[in-house]
């Protein structure tokens, strides 16, 4: 199996919702088709970002429906089954292949998966082979450790042991990997997929991009805001754009949307979700601010601060 994801900028996409808590999925439709030829793919559905931990599994198979009408044929598509049990992401995973047969079955889609949410690092590279037998789809591994402690208690190491990864590697069917946590760690992980020369080694965190780039890109979701900064940042650092990067005008220019996208990183680290939606929402991107957690609400003192530096990029209409 060597359908490998593309290297460069991920968009990990926020999940707009109606009034009643559910995507909003002509919201959805529109945020993809604004983005879509302005990053290398699109995450949908995540966990993090796309706050489907809050959501049913039928909210979470709408999403991927209408991020598949979204995409249609321009930009792959990730996609995360991680359920809060095996049995749950099992259940997933077979409505999804479900509906990407019905919808369009050749279309380029992945499959983003954090095992460490239900499932230890004991067995897990069995696991993963029984996962594998329920799609021909490529699965991409997220380790995440905040996430993993936030969401499963129980498990005792929060982040794959390097040499779980090691037994991972010669599964063909996992093609990439999600990372987040410190630099000698993820160097640990790149020294035990040595074997697999196209394995794609994702930043999952921007500020460790822009510190020291991963071989492969980033899953961003600054991108949600900014795409084009993001994806000038991201191709400049892989050296995608070759012949261009040595031109004056065009450092000066990957200078000014890296002093702007760290500047806004800053901003909406504290909460991502909450933060970036109300961002879209004063930008005029998304009709509502809502996130899964309706309590969460910012000061007014964080909107005022939120206002004043989206107006100092003219991001505001």
């Amino acid at each position: 199996m060597n359908n490998y994801p593309p290297r460069g900028l991920i968009v990990n996409l926020i999940t707009p919702l109606n009034e009643e808590g559910q995507p909003d999925q002509q919201a959805l439709t529109w945020l993809i088709r604004r983005i879509r030829n302005k990053v290398s793919a699109i995450l949908a559905g995540s966990l993090r970002i796309g706050e489907a931990h809050s959501l049913k599994l039928d909210d979470r198979l709408a999403i991927l429906n209408e991020a598949l009408t979204g995409v249609g044929d321009s930009s792959p598509l990730f996609f995360e089954i991680t359920g809060s049990s095996e049995a749950e992401t099992i259940e997933l995973l077979s409505r999804a292949e479900t509906l990407l047969k019905k919808r369009n079955p050749d279309i380029d889609v992945y499959y983003l998966l954090t095992p460490l949410i239900y499932h230890s690092n004991r067995n897990l590279p069995d696991h993963l082979k029984d996962l594998g037998k329920g799609t021909n789809r490529p699965l991409i591994l997220s380790n995440n450790p905040v996430l993993v402690r936030k969401f499963s208690s129980a498990i005792k190491h929060i982040n794959i042991r390097t040499s779980v990864l090691k037994k991972i590697s010669p599964n063909e069917q996992v093609v990439g990997l999600e990372f987040h946590g410190d630099i000698s760690r993820a160097l640990n992980y790149q020294r035990a997929l040595k074997s697999r020369g196209n394995f794609r080694f994702y930043d999952g965190d921007e500020s460790n991009f822009i510190a020291q780039p991963s071989s492969s890109g980033l899953i961003s979701c600054g991108a949600n805001l900014l795409p084009e900064a993001w994806m000038d940042v991201v191709n400049s650092s892989l050296d995608i754009y070759e012949g261009k990067r040595m031109y004056p005008d065009h450092l000066s220019h990957i200078w000014q949307d890296g002093q702007m996208v760290r500047r806004l990183y800053a901003l909406y680290k504290p909460n991502p979700p909450v933060l970036l939606k109300k961002s879209l929402e004063l930008m005029g991107l998304i009709p509502r601010a809502r996130t899964a957690s309706s309590e969460e609400k910012l000061s007014a003192q964080a909107l005022a601060a939120l206002e004043a530096e989206l107006e100092s990029f003219n991001l505001l209409n």
